[in-house]
């Protein structure tokens, strides 16, 4: 086995083998998928894949796949909490292929609880014995697909305002999912590349010129409402604490909204010959999607 890829029936796994199959046709690829997974837009692809049936967040499956298999090449796409579980069973196996990993520059953030679980994972990552490449990307958009920014399109187009809690003058550095998944292809194509690299989209923008951004596109006026910090604050954790996981808002999520998410990407265009879009341009290019779909 040369090549075996998580997460690949996602957005940015379907992304990366699509710009695989025109890069290398025919080129084998194993593709580790849950039962339930929707095979049919890879299967399109002019590949040679092959599946196995697993769940990438478990020992259990890695042990089992580690038994038949000898990747030369993991990409882990499926989420960067499952690493754990591939160190230790890579370690059990005594292999060390190469691992390119997608994780997440929600590391730098200091509300986001999980950011001390990546430091963590990085650590790990760093002390692993393979060589290993790290892309953290920023918020990612693109598709009706993406967790973000669809979203907030969707609203604005719908009802013509959108809240903003506190100044609204935080920095957003959105990466589109098909710049990303450029990325990771080049770093699967230069083994030679190590270390962690932050790959951040092509414009730097404030939250409320987003919104400007997105009203221009869509030709509609968006008019931007400003609450107090505290009042979301407030606001949000009511909503948790009677709603719990099925809350739309979190307090995390208004208190992150106050931090600048934006990270240079010198070192990923240096080594990878990563070129973002501009936000406009990928904004434009989701908004011709999500209406070929008729989501808008």
């Amino acid at each position: 086995m040369q090549l075996l890829v998580t997460g690949a029936t996602g957005l940015q796994g379907s992304l990366f083998l699509n710009h695989l199959a025109t890069a290398s046709p025919n080129t084998q690829v194993y593709c580790l998928v849950r039962p339930t997974s929707d095979l049919s837009t890879i299967k399109k692809l002019d590949l040679n894949l092959n599946f196995l049936i697993g769940d990438s967040s478990t020992v259990e499956t890695w042990e089992q796949g580690l038994k038949q298999y000898s990747p030369a090449t993991i990409i882990h796409i499926a989420g960067i909490r499952h690493i754990p579980a591939i160190l230790e069973s890579l370690k059990k196996a005594g292999q060390s292929p190469r691992l390119i990993v997608i994780g997440t520059t929600g590391i730098y953030s200091q509300y986001n609880h999980y950011s001390a679980d990546y430091k963590d994972i990085e650590t790990q990552l760093a002390e692993y014995p393979g060589s290993s490449c790290l892309l953290r990307p920023t918020m990612i958009y693109g598709s009706h697909r993406d967790q973000n920014l669809h979203k907030l399109i969707v609203f604005c187009k719908r009802y013509g305002f959108f809240p903003v809690f506190g100044s609204g003058n935080c920095l957003l550095q959105p990466v589109h999912a098909d710049d990303l998944a450029q990325g990771i292809l080049a770093a699967y194509q230069r083994p030679e590349i190590e270390g962690a690299y932050n790959l951040s989209g092509g414009s730097v923008v404030a939250f409320r010129e987003l919104l400007a951004l997105v009203a221009k596109l869509i030709g509609k006026p968006v008019r931007q409402i400003s609450f107090p910090l505290n009042l979301g604050i407030w606001f949000a954790t009511r909503l948790e604490g009677l709603l719990g996981q099925r809350s739309p808002v979190r307090r995390e999520q208004i208190l992150r909204l106050q931090e600048d998410k934006a990270y240079p990407h010198d070192a990923a265009q240096r080594d990878l010959n990563f070129l973002p879009r501009t936000l406009e341009v990928g904004l434009q290019q989701e908004l011709e999607l999500l209406r070929s779909q008729g989501i808008i």
